[in-house]
This record gives C-alpha cells, sequence and structure tokens, in this order.
C-alpha cells in the first residue's frame, strides 16, 4: 500500500500553460524525494469547462509526502502554484493507495 495525493485546481484565465508548467516542476521535484514512488500530470479534457488540471503522486508513506511538500522548495513551488489558479478550486485530496491486481 503507498500514500497517495491527488492535486485540482482550475487555472485563472489565460494561466493554463503556467499552471501545466508550475505542476511539471512540482512533479519533478517530488520525484527526487525519499519515497517517491512514482506521478503523473492530470491534464483538461478538451470538452472541459471550465479547463482543470492536476497531479497524482504515490509515495511509500504519508510521512515522506509531507516531508517534501514542507521542505522549503516544495513550499516556494505550491505557494507560486496557488497564484495561478482560483483559490476556491484548489483541492488536495489524499488517500490509501492499493495497487491494482493486473497493474504493472
Amino acid at each position: 500500500m503507498s500514500f497517495v495525493r491527488v492535486t485540482y485546481v482550475v487555472p485563472r484565465d489565460g494561466q493554463v500553460e503556467r499552471v501545466k508548467e508550475q505542476l511539471t516542476k512540482l512533479s519533478a521535484y517530488f520525484a527526487t524525494q525519499p519515497g517517491y514512488i512514482e506521478g503523473y500530470l492530470l491534464l483538461s479534457h478538451p470538452y472541459a469547462n471550465p479547463p482543470a488540471l492536476g497531479r497524482f503522486g504515490a509515495w511509500e508513506s504519508d510521512k515522506m509526502a509531507e516531508e517534501a511538500a514542507q521542505a522549503e522548495h516544495g513550499m516556494a513551488l505550491r505557494a507560486e502554484l496557488l497564484r495561478l489558479v482560483h483559490e476556491e478550486s484548489h483541492l488536495e485530496l489524499t488517500f490509501v493507495g492499493q495497487r491494482d491486481a493486473g497493474a504493472k
């Protein structure tokens, strides 16, 4: 089992590309941190209105995920992301993840 965090955001008008860039930076940073298993950038469906973006990250433990998120660089990246999105749209969802039986 792993700790899973899903981030969901709706970019402010004209900020879709900058939000995508910031989420990519977050993913790249997290990939260098202890306990990180894998992650995905979640792109908006072409017909979504409003367009939403997000990311999925799997970690060995919630403690490792929190340490990476609370580190100075992680906080700075997240702060920049929050400037680019509608505040009320930002969701951080957490789960205990169990890999599907057929997953590789």
